[in-house]
């Protein structure tokens, strides 16, 4: 169906719902139909289809995968996880759900789990360049600092402004008190995005262990400004200033 092929999902959604009143149990018809509500961000719609699919087709990996994505696009990640999951005990080197299944998992806080999946995708496609980005996040989050550096400077190598990579490597940088190197990505990183609280914030704690308060305050207020709401304000003492 050109529609479909022309990437025009509105039309192809048109095109599939009408085939389907003549052929209800043709699995491309409801497959592709499901891909082109995905593409328009109708999840709940498209969950429906590929549910159909992955029940009565032969090969559910691709109506699984799909379901799984959707889940995603609705912040329903346990559901995503799952559903990646039954496609890996399908097809056990699926990169697509490998690497899906491993930002699941950060985004449900089993960090380990995470970077075994992101370390096992990372060899699927060496290629894939956000890979590495993620793995970095989990290897952060296990206190691996060196090794998520490594990460993210292997990502930043090959997009050099991409902020959260550029944030992420300078929360490691702080954790480990390398904090001059650390003011020097959150600073790139509000070069790049002046409304980024997080690293005015970051930055501000870095000059405050580096007993610049003047600065430090600085940043602070900047924050505070721009409506970030600080988890812990104890810094905020320091400036005899309030969240």
């Amino acid at each position: 169906m050109d529609a479909f092929k022309n990437e025009n999902f509105e039309l192809a959604v048109k095109f599939y719902k009408q085939a389907l009143v003549s052929s209800p149990h043709n699995e491309i018809y409801h497959y592709n139909l499901a891909r082109s509500m995905e593409e328009l961000g109708m999840y709940k719609e498209a969950l429906v289809e590929y549910s159909w699919v992955a029940k009565y087709s032969p090969n559910p990996s691709k109506a699984l995968l799909g379901r799984a994505r959707c889940y995603w696009g609705m912040e329903d990640f346990e559901s995503s996880e799952m559903d990646c999951t039954n496609v890996l005990r399908l097809s056990p080197e699926h990169f697509e759900a490998t690497y899906l299944r491993g930002r699941a998992r950060i985004k449900l806080w089993d960090y380990f789990a995470a970077y075994e999946d992101l370390e096992n995708a990372a060899k699927l496609n060496p290629s894939h360049e956000l890979v590495y980005y993620y793995r970095g996040v989990a290897k952060g989050q296990l206190g691996i600092l060196q090794g998520a550096i490594n990460d993210f400077n292997l990502i930043l190598d090959l997009q050099p402004d991409l902020v959260p990579a550029i944030v992420n490597r300078g929360i490691c940088y702080q954790r480990g008190r390398r904090f001059h190197a650390a003011i020097l990505d959150f600073t790139k990183a509000l070069q790049l995005n002046k409304e980024n609280y997080g690293a005015l914030w970051r930055r501000g704690a870095c000059f405050m262990m580096l007993r610049d308060n003047v600065s430090a305050c600085r940043d602070f207020k900047k924050a505070l400004d721009l409506g970030y709401e600080p988890v812990n304000p104890i810094h905020l003492r320091v400036c005899n200033m309030r969240s």
